[in-house]
């Protein structure tokens, strides 16, 4: 038994309050920002997304610009840097088109011009990474990640016949985890899910070194909630709509299965007033919606959309926003509803075990 003597009270306090300062929940407190900060842990956020958000550089760097379909929102961050889950989500698709560079006409304005292609005369961008990868959350939201230089979530990419060429995009195809050895077993024991703060990969060089961060909404409530199951691998409930013409009874349009009452209305709609385009406007507007009835059953056609292509799925289904504009965002990962800041410190990653 070890006997313990009597000590000053103030030597006392000074123990415990070292002892609590150890702890990172003493050094940071966490806090909720109702917008992304423009500047957090070695980030430095730059040029917005502008796909469906009308916007085109945002508060936090008003005079960029960007392409206008861009889908994400620019973190500036040395190359390598780990990036994290901004919530508990579920994968569903990753892909690899990196190449060792990149021959390009617009790469002057950035700075980053590595030479002059001998035969194009164009100029070169290296490295150029561009790993994505698309999660569901549990509110039913698409975050994309894109720039990425590495996932451990992928076992393969980068390695052997997955080995990325020298140049970007010429004569290959998109590699995927089905052919580059598969995603890794700690994905797969997890039913493909990833938690709130958990690393993800390492940001990449695209022109600069930085990675993409692009969050879509749903249109309506059904894509939500069909997108809510899909993250919770159940089935659904469907819509078939039935359109018919005021002045010809032997006109009926009948949808598939839809997962959207509104899509499967604007399908039929629009089929409708496709067939009576030669007869002019009066017969076009004599569509009219009859019935839309809802049915169960396993819709497979979306469902693949949003798995095997959700580069053109987001665009219908869904509406990209300026992420640093309309979310609200935590500095530590909790059970909120805010996002987790996508990059975190080095104290956090070393506390979470996270080794490269």
């Amino acid at each position: 038994m070890i006997l313990m003597k009597k000590i000053p009270l103030y030597v006392f306090l000074v123990l415990m309050l070292s002892l609590f300062a150890s702890h990172s929940f003493a050094e940071k407190k966490h806090k909720i920002y109702k917008n992304l900060p423009c500047n957090f842990n070695g980030v430095k956020v730059t040029g917005s997304a502008r796909l469906h958000s009308d916007v085109k550089g945002g508060r936090c760097c008003p005079e960029c610009t960007g392409y206008e379909k861009r889908r994400g929102t620019t973190m500036r961050v040395k190359r390598g840097t780990p990036v994290v889950a901004i919530a508990d989500m579920k994968v569903l698709k990753i892909e690899d088109d990196s190449g060792e560079q990149r021959t390009t006409s617009h790469s002057k304005k950035y700075g980053m011009v590595e030479g002059i292609d001998f035969y194009s005369k164009k100029e070169i961008v290296k490295p150029f990474d561009a790993i994505r990868i698309y999660f569901v959350d549990t509110k039913g939201n698409i975050i994309l990640y894109y720039h990425l230089k590495e996932t451990h979530l992928v076992n393969g990419f980068n390695k052997g016949k997955c080995k990325i060429p020298f140049e970007y995009k010429w004569g290959r195809k998109t590699f995927r985890p089905e052919d580059c050895g598969g995603y890794s077993k700690e994905l797969i024991k997890n039913n493909f899910n990833v938690k709130k703060g958990q690393v993800i990969g390492l940001s990449g060089n695209a022109y600069v070194a930085h990675f993409a961060l692009g969050i879509a909404v749903p249109i309506d409530e059904d894509i939500k909630n069909y997108l809510l199951k899909i993250n919770q691998d159940t089935n659904s409930l469907f819509y078939i709509a039935t359109v018919k013409s005021k002045k010809d009874n032997l006109v009926s349009f009948k949808s598939e299965k839809r997962i959207s009452k509104s899509v499967a209305e604007d399908e039929m709609m629009k089929m409708c007033r496709i067939f009576f385009e030669v007869d002019g406007e009066q017969m076009q507007n004599s569509c009219y919606i009859d019935s839309v009835v809802q049915v169960e059953g396993i819709e497979y056609g979306l469902k693949n959309k949003f798995y095997n292509s959700p580069y053109s799925a987001t665009e219908k289904y869904m509406r990209f926003t300026a992420p640093q504009r309309d979310f609200k965002w935590e500095n530590l990962p909790t059970v909120s509803d805010a996002y987790l800041f996508p990059v975190m410190s080095k104290k956090y990653l070393k506390e979470i075990g996270y080794k490269k």
